[in-house]
């Protein structure tokens, strides 16, 4: 239960307000984070597990830190776009000597930074580091193939390949339904950072179309914000 939202007593709707403490002034919205539900749809049959007979409504994480699981890979909430991290120093091979720089590269298991040389000072793949509480913590290419075979119902998409119209002859599209068990997007058309890192500019991560999904680094760190998928434990 969430204590910040109230029943408008002229509505009889469960409500949110913002800058008010008598209920009618300030900012109102309707409060869909009243409360939070977790079920399993068949009791205690098998096999009691996310994504499978488990659902939930506004609830951020199950169990053993896992939000959700796909073909065995554990997000410990739904893929979020990443704020970006700003880089204090770095040079255009993306080394630094800013300790403040270093201190974020050694916490955060980061290999490079990013130079204004190279696209800006705005680094959406090191944000992600940071708000997963590192690389080890980030889908590696291996767990986003996990999940677009989840949400493609297939096996065929591997680490590094491409399926899908105009990518192969395999006939696969997105299943809505899947992707809102994962905290997808319930429309195609976006990608997914990996923790994998190429050079100062570059990180690995994989898109997903309606009829296809493909893998792909070498778009300039800053001018790109796919969402950060972490891992629960």
């Amino acid at each position: 239960y969430n204590k910040d939202t109230v029943q408008d007593p002229y509505s009889n709707q469960i409500v949110t307000i913002s800058g008010s403490t008598d209920g009618r002034k300030g900012s109102v919205s309707l409060g869909t984070t009243a409360l939070a539900i977790l079920y399993d749809t068949n009791g205690y049959k098998s096999p009691n597990k996310s994504s499978k007979d488990l659902r939930s409504i506004n609830v951020t994480k199950l169990g053993k830190g896992c939000f959700a699981e796909a073909n065995g890979v554990c997000l410990a909430s739904a893929p979020q776009v990443p704020t970006p991290h700003k880089w204090n120093a770095c040079d255009a091979s993306g080394n630094t000597t800013d300790a403040d720089d270093l201190a974020f590269m050694s916490k955060y298991g980061i290999s490079k930074c990013m130079s204004s040389d190279l696209g800006g000072t705005d680094d959406y793949w090191a944000g992600a580091a940071e708000l997963c509480g590192g690389t080890s913590k980030m889908a590696s290419m291996a767990d986003l193939a996990k999940i677009a075979n989840y949400v493609y119902n297939t096996d065929i998409v591997g680490e590094k390949t491409d399926n899908g119209s105009g990518y192969d002859d395999a006939d696969i599209s997105y299943d809505s339904t899947k992707a809102a068990e994962l905290g997808l997007l319930s429309s195609a058309g976006f990608s997914l950072w990996s923790g994998e890192e190429l050079n100062s500019n570059n990180a690995y991560y994989r898109t997903f179309y309606s009829d296809g999904t493909v893998w792909t680094y070498g778009t300039y760190r800053g001018y790109i914000a796919p969402l950060a998928v972490c891992l629960g434990d």
